[in-house]
Order: C-alpha cells, then structure tokens, then sequence
C-alpha cells in the first residue's frame, strides 16, 4: 500500500515513515488494501514492514487505544464486475459520459467500507474466510432471485455460483447481510420473488433485510435484451404481496424483514408507511425510507422556519416527476404559511435518460436548464443535493456553476430532507 500522505506531528510521521513508502506488512500480516491495514492496526504494538527506494526497512511503535498512525493511501484497484445483468444500469448510459461512469465494480470489499451492492458471484472460499476473519459486516448483497435458472437469466452467467451456500456459510458465522431485489417484472416477481424472499428468510437473523426495488430502464437500450418497466398494476402487486408477507415475518422475527422502494408507493399514490414499518431503515440509502424520513424531519424544519422575510421573495424549487406530487402536498404549503414568500414547484423531465426515469438523483444539469430556460426569472434555483456526485458534478458533467451560468440565476442546494431550508431562508437570497 502506497503511503500518499502523513498527517503533521501524528505517529507515522514521527517514527520516520515517508509520503510514497510501500507498506508491505504489519505485524508480519501481508497489507494489500485498505481493510488489511485498518485490522491490523488496530493492534497495540505494531511492527511495520516497509520498501523504500528497493529496500526494505522495520520500525517499532506502540500505539495508546485512541492514537493512529495517520497515514492516508492510494486507492487499492477494485474488483470490476464480470456479470452481464440484464437490467445493468450502467449498460444503459449514453456514450460521451465521464470513464467513471462505466466502471462496473464487484467488490466486496467495497460493499463493507461504502455500502456498494454486490452479487458475490466472483467470491471464492479463501475470500469468504477472510470476510469472517476480518469481520466485515454488512454486506449488500444483490440477490435478485434465488433460483438458479433465474439467476442464471437477470445475472448473465452460466455456471451456478452457489449463491444460497455462500450466505449460508457467511451466517453461520454471524456475518451480517442485506439483500437487494431488482424486480423485473415476468421474470423474478409473483412466486418467484416470493420463493426469493423465503430464501433469505431462513437466513435470519444474519440476513437482516431484504428490500425490492423497481428495475431501471433508460431509454439507451439499443442490443439489449427487452425488458418491462415496472407499471401501476405490478407495483401495486408487489405491495400486496410484501404486506401478506410482513405479515408472517413480523410474528416470527419481530421485524417485517422485506421492504419495497418508496417508488412503489409514489407510483401507486398508497400512503406512505409509518416510521415503525421501517424498522429503524436497514437500507434506506437504496430508496427505502427515504419518503417517511423525509415526512418525519419536517415538523422540525417547520418549527425553525421564519415566519415572516424582510422582503418579498420567490424561490423555485426543482423536483423530479415522481416526488413532484409529495413536495406539493407535503412541503409546499409549509413555505406558503411564511410572509414575503413566493414558491414555485418545477418537476423537471428526464430527457437525458428517457421518461421512464423520474427519480430526482439521476437529473443532469442539461435537464434542468432545458426547464427553466424559458423562465424570465432570476429568482434563486433551490436543487436537491443529491443531484450533485461527491465532486459537485451532475451526471452529464455539468456543475452547479455551469448551470447558474447558463441560466443566469443563482442555484442553491438543498439537503435531502430540507434540514437547510430554515438556515437558507434566512440569508439574503
């Protein structure tokens, strides 16, 4: 592991370890990625092995149960993905996008530190050994269907990858899991996902969640093989399904253990589920939850709303068409009840990746302009963060400066359960 920087004054630096320094083994343990070091670190006394310059040099240090060594290192090369999943979103993009955005990851190591899905179907024994030796727990696991000859169509593989024996091996060592359902529908819904979701049952308590999600299809889907979207009627399916199931996992386990996407119930227009069918939002950053959460953080932000602006003011919030109906309902009037202040809802259309496609997080910054383009305003622009990857780049490559450019308007992002509205209303927009 290639040291790329020590921070000032902490251990690493002084016991004499320098920037580019090849951390070879702690402890006589090999050092090949950022979770090794992480486990072996943690030791008290830590004897280091390093290769500079062709040479091979030792330190010594004790470390007191606070203290580090305060190396940061170069990322370790991932696992890429060798599946060829039907519905793979990322085989969906346009050309022209940043390389980034066609990297096809299959990582578990990735799933431990950051969350990412994986399928495990590139896991061998040695690499479910050192999951259990090393506890890294979660994992998010993408299951999609549990039989093999479903499996073997939504994964676009051909040798079965013994997916149940893996979790199973994985449980009985206390390894904790939550899986993901894409839902096809004619392909891993009705008894199949059922049979899915029963599967996994028999896994609790180390299989903690499952959640299903509704397939994602652009409109870049030329040579790809054809898919349904996800319609009114199989949504409302899959919602009556899952709540006969809650129902007996809720009496077995004491947690309703399966969740469907919050997109479900924006697309049936069912309301939203209360706080305690969420059982404390096991997977929420894939979209499940994320609506109560929402409705649950704002009798706060209400409470620290102004009631009144020193002057007038109109703001134009951007939404995506699926969320449009909730912000109106549900944020809207809160902002009408404040003096001074003029609010427009704007639902933008996904164009860039096709109509079917409504989330907010997946608008690009060419979008949004094409919808306020026309506006003769220069109101500020209040946009979800989440529209924004960690760089402030929307998806097309587009940054928030590109846009207030071209819309000659100011943009100001908002957090995604509008915790910075009361604090942006009161600058002077």
């Amino acid at each position: 592991m290639i040291i790329r920087a020590i921070k000032k004054n902490g251990l690493g630096a002084k016991i004499g370890l320098q920037v580019g320094d090849d951390l070879i083994k702690i402890n006589q343990h090999p050092i090949g990625d950022l979770i090794d070091y992480r486990f072996y670190a943690s030791d008290p006394i830590l004897h280091l092995e390093v290769r500079r310059n062709g040479l091979t040099l030792n330190f010594e240090v004790e470390l007191s149960p606070t203290a580090t060594l305060g190396l940061e290192f170069d990322e370790f090369k991932y696992r890429t993905c060798a599946n060829k999943c039907i519905f793979c979103f990322i085989d969906q993009n346009p050309p022209g996008l940043r390389p980034s955005l066609y990297f096809k990851d299959e990582d578990y190591r990735l799933s431990f530190l950051y969350g990412n899905y994986v399928t495990l179907t590139n896991v061998q024994q040695a690499d479910l050994d050192r999951i259990v030796a090393q506890r890294l727990s979660p994992l998010y696991v993408s299951v999609h269907a549990t039989e093999w000859e479903v499996r073997r169509v939504l994964l676009g593989i051909n040798k079965p990858d013994h997916l149940l024996e893996k979790l199973r091996y994985l449980a009985e060592h206390r390894i904790e899991i939550h899986a993901q359902v894409v839902l096809c529908p004619g392909i891993n819904d009705r008894e199949q996902l059922e049979k899915t979701i029963f599967d996994l049952s028999e896994l609790f308590p180390a299989v903690q969640s499952v959640v299903v999600v509704p397939v994602g299809l652009t409109k870049h889907r030329a040579h790809l093989p054809l898919l349904k979207p996800v319609g009114i009627e199989d949504a409302r399916l899959v919602l009556y399904q899952i709540g006969k199931l809650q129902q007996i996992f809720r009496a077995r386990f004491s947690s309703h253990f399966v969740y469907p996407a919050d997109e479900f119930f924006l697309q049936t227009g069912q309301p939203i589920p209360s706080a305690d069918y969420y059982d404390g939002y096991p997977q929420i950053e894939d979209g499940v939850g994320m609506v109560r959460l929402l409705l649950e953080n704002l009798p706060k932000v209400r409470r620290r709303l102004p009631k009144k602006l020193s002057r007038p003011t109109k703001i134009t919030l951007v939404t995506g068409m699926l969320a449009g109906d909730l912000l109106e309902q549900a944020v809207i009037p809160l902002l009408q009840q404040i003096e001074n202040l003029e609010v427009q809802l704007v639902r933008v259309p996904n164009h860039f990746f096709g109509k079917q496609v409504t989330v907010v997080g997946l608008l690009t910054g060419q979008d949004i302009w094409a919808a306020l383009k026309t506006e003769k305003e220069n109101n500020p622009v209040l946009l979800p963060k989440k529209c924004l990857n960690y760089d402030g780049l929307f998806l097309d490559d587009w940054t928030v400066a590109d846009l207030a450019a071209k819309l000659q308007r100011p943009i100001v992002l908002v957090d995604d359960y509008f915790t910075n509205l009361p604090k942006i209303l009161k600058t002077d927009l």
